[in-house]
């Protein structure tokens, strides 16, 4: 039988909680590949450019965001999150941070809608005035996003319900203002949504707030290490289907 392969990189983030015993079989069939990425990934993830509290909300937000839905990222995001002292109320606001990326479907689709109803002349008729004070609210501190305005004048009270849900979450101070922007950067950036335009509104706005560039590049890097997770779905349903494949040729 051949000896096991040194993985010292590997043994150091599945110590830390940042792996778990999923990703054991990798370790064993291609140690130099494994070793390769979790040497990427350990700087990255034991640095202390970010809190340790936040850099856990970024991965639980890369991973419980509509455009990804990971699970069992999810469940582990969390305990590591609450094991760092975060409370239950933060957790839950990321989880409604999350929920309001949905808004980004009227911010590309309504745009692309109005040009092709101008393109096959049909008349772009605004609703009805109504009053909007939650809108006027986000419009008076500059969060207003440029691409919301077709949707205000076409069913302004739609929008309004939705910045209601979503507004609370930068004046509740449950999180920090900045934490908030980080993750947004990271719901924005991840490789299930790769949305620029909001990629873009949020990096200014963290550095508005005073964000370093190692900063916003470290939560740029850990969104980037999310690729992992296509081992850690993938390998233990290739061990299990596997093992069945050897059975059954006996």
């Amino acid at each position: 039988m051949t000896a096991k392969q040194p993985t010292p990189n590997y043994d150091v983030m599945r110590a830390a909680g940042l792996v778990d015993a999923t990703l054991d079989p990798l370790a064993q069939w291609d140690p130099t590949w494994t070793e390769s990425f979790m040497k990427l990934g350990q700087s990255t993830q034991t640095s202390d450019v970010l809190e340790p509290q936040l850099a856990a909300l970024v991965r639980l937000n890369i991973d419980v965001t509509a455009t990804h839905l990971y699970g069992p990222g999810v469940r582990r995001h969390v305990r590591d999150a609450l094991h760092l002292g975060v409370t239950r109320a933060q957790i839950m606001e990321v989880f409604k941070l999350a929920s309001v990326i949905g808004i980004h479907a009227c911010a590309l689709g309504v745009p692309i809608l109005a040009e092709e109803l101008a393109h096959a002349g049909i008349a772009d008729e605004a609703a009805p005035a109504s009053a909007t004070p939650v809108c006027d609210k986000v419009r008076a501190n500059g969060m207003f996003n440029p691409l919301w305005e077709t949707i205000y004048r076409w069913d302004p009270q739609y929008l309004e319900k939705f910045l209601a849900m979503g507004l609370g979450l930068w004046t509740d101070n449950i999180l920090p203002p900045l934490w908030i922007e980080f993750l947004c950067i990271a719901g924005d950036a991840a490789i299930t949504h790769l949305y620029a335009h909001g990629t873009r509104r949020h990096i200014r706005a963290a550095l508005e707030l005073g964000a370093s560039r190692e900063q916003i590049l470290e939560v740029l890097k850990i969104v980037s290490l999310q690729g992992i997770e296509a081992c850690e779905l993938g390998v233990p349903l290739l061990q299990a289907e596997f093992e069945e494949y050897e059975r059954t040729r006996r």
